[in-house]
């Protein structure tokens, strides 16, 4: 079996996760999220 025999049975993306992936807001948000998550692991290390 090939992986492009897997391709139609591959999850589709819900109409929310889409709208989330595209909406600037949202991905500000996460952006902001992660570098506090990553900043603040870099300064307990130090």
């Amino acid at each position: 079996m090939k992986s492009d025999d897997l391709v139609p049975f591959a999850p589709r993306p819900t109409r929310a996760t889409r709208f989330f992936r595209t909406f600037m807001p949202w991905q500000f948000v996460k952006f902001i999220s992660i570098n506090l998550k990553m900043l603040r692991m870099i300064l307990r290390s130090h």
